[in-house]
Order: structure tokens, then C-alpha cells, then sequence
């Protein structure tokens, strides 16, 4: 797991924090989009779906919904990480030190 960077240290320079800015964003849509594909191949009578992430554009269908669903985690995990970083989120876990 990548180390928790305070965004306003002054090491972090505005480049790379709006950098992670756009980073997050594609994350979101590429989210966004990949729950589309699975909702539209789910519900009602969609064989197919023509996933655009806006990096890649393919053709899905039912028998990729296994894949699809792998997809979500890592990507989930992602956007945790890098809202982690901006200071939109907290860890999950806290450092704990004994007082002895």
C-alpha cells in the first residue's frame, strides 16, 4: 500500500496535486462507466454494451459481467487511495502506540 502523503506539505507541489486531482476524476468516470455497462447488461433485454472508458472502447456482453465485477475493487481501491492523498477521505486503520 502506498504511503499516506499530507497534500499540503510543502514537498507536494500544486503540479502533483492537481495531477491526482485528474487522476481521481477518470477514476470516478471510468467507475461511473463500468457501472453503467453492468447495470444496462443486467437489467432489461441488452445482449451487449459498448464500454468507453475514454481510454479503451469495447464491445461487452453477459459472459463478460464475471470480468466486469473484477474490475470494480482495484478501481474502488483506486479512487480510496487517491482521495486518501487529496485529504477527501480518512484511513481505514489508525496507528496505535502504547502509553508505557
Amino acid at each position: 500500500m502506498a504511503p499516506v502523503v499530507d497534500p499540503t506539505s510543502p514537498a507536494v507541489s500544486e503540479t502533483s496535486t492537481e495531477y491526482y486531482q485528474a487522476e481521481l476524476k477518470n477514476a470516478r468516470d471510468r467507475l461511473y462507466k463500468l457501472n453503467q455497462a453492468i447495470k444496462s447488461l443486467t437489467d432489461g433485454n441488452h445482449q451487449s454494451y459498448q464500454l468507453d472508458t475514454g481510454q479503451s472502447s469495447q464491445r461487452v456482453t453477459r459472459l463478460d459481467l464475471p470480468e466486469l465485477y473484477k474490475q470494480i475493487n482495484p478501481l474502488m481501491e483506486q479512487i480510496r487511495r487517491l482521495e486518501i492523498y487529496l485529504g477527501e477521505g480518512k484511513p481505514t486503520s489508525k496507528q496505535v502506540r502504547p502509553a508505557w
